[in-house]
């Protein structure tokens, strides 16, 4: 007997696996290696910098899987990992004009969508998503919680998407669309 899979069920299996790849038994999540050569460009954003002198770049990368679900209902699915660097931005005149581009890697931002509530004691989890930070080289969040302080405070920089389940989709349209 032949097992048929439609291509939608292969992905909501792939991405149940980030529950075991990426997030452990109490919610501590833990940044994907390779996600920038494996994992789907979004797009980038351009920022200013915090100190005000300048611009970051914020690239964002999502599962392959994730995209694909997401073309299908409108809406990141369970296990569903938006990662997003913050890079400084240089710029140099180039033979086509004065040109920007992304830099230093700054910190790693990363959600990871819950679509059940698993960590309901973990405040690093609120609104359907696990939020963390990542400085660079460290593989281990240093968020605790989503309403922390400084660079920690998901939710306040989040709160003007709430109603688009908490997500800046607006750079993202190219690739999101079906």
């Amino acid at each position: 007997m032949v097992l048929m899979f439609s291509l939608q069920a292969i992905a909501q299996e792939d991405l149940k696996s980030t529950y075991s790849h990426y997030v452990d038994k109490q919610g501590n999540i833990t940044l994907p290696q390779d996600y920038r050569r494996n994992w789907t460009f979004l797009g980038s954003y351009q920022v200013k910098s915090s100190n005000g002198k300048g611009w970051d770049t914020h690239n964002v990368y999502i599962q392959p899987e994730a995209v694909k679900a997401f073309r299908e209902n409108g809406k990141f699915p369970d296990g569903a990992v938006l990662v997003k660097d913050v890079n400084s931005t240089q710029s140099e005149p180039l033979t086509t004009g004065l040109a920007y581009y992304s830099s230093d890697l700054q910190f790693t931002f990363m959600m990871v969508k819950d679509a059940e509530g698993r960590f309901p004691k973990n405040e690093a989890w609120a609104e359907g998503w696990g939020w963390a930070l990542f400085k660079p080289g460290i593989a281990k969040s240093e968020t605790e919680n989503w309403k922390g302080s400084g660079l920690n405070n998901c939710f306040g920089c989040h709160l003007p998407a709430k109603n688009n389940d908490w997500v800046y989709t607006q750079g993202y349209q190219q690739v999101l669309q079906k």
